[in-house]
């Protein structure tokens, strides 16, 4: 059986706020976005060594579409610059995340899904759907699972 120390148990706290700030603020700016402009483009969002909580925005890398002016966002690439960035800033902050648009096939619905990491090696993924109805925007309760490290892999 193992023992947790008061010190152990403070800092899994600690961890967990971090972790949980940085989720909610990614949840609450997608959600903001979406209520205002419809759509979200993927971002990242650290939480600096002394607490503090940065947006980190990357340009949006732009694929011709099909027509000749028709051009649609990578946001796969988008994601991907997102998390170069903040693997090369990993030293100043203690937590981070990215937070895109994702399908949910077998619910046939979109949601804000939020890949979280923090600097002790603990990675968290939240996944929120939504929709949009007559009356605007209706966002289900986010589910979370254990994430994959990038960031501090």
């Amino acid at each position: 059986m193992e023992h947790t120390t008061p010190e152990q148990s403070e800092t899994d706290a600690l961890v967990q706020d971090d972790l949980n700030k940085v989720i909610g603020t990614a949840l609450g700016v997608a959600a903001e976005q979406l209520e205002t402009h419809g759509a979200f483009l993927p971002v990242g969002l650290v939480m600096t060594l002394d607490g503090e909580l940065n947006l980190v925005a990357v340009s949006p890398n732009e694929v011709a579409g099909e027509g000749e002016e028709e051009t649609e966002l990578d946001a796969d690439q988008m994601v991907a610059d997102l998390f170069e960035a903040l693997t090369q800033q990993r030293e100043q902050n203690r937590a981070a995340a990215v937070v895109c648009d994702i399908h949910l096939p077998d619910d046939a619905t979109d949601a804000i899904h939020v890949m979280a990491e923090h600097s002790t090696g603990l990675g968290v993924s939240a996944v929120r759907p939504y929709r949009q109805a007559p009356s605007g925007w209706e966002f289900g309760n986010p589910f979370l699972e254990a994430g994959e490290l990038a960031i501090w892999a």
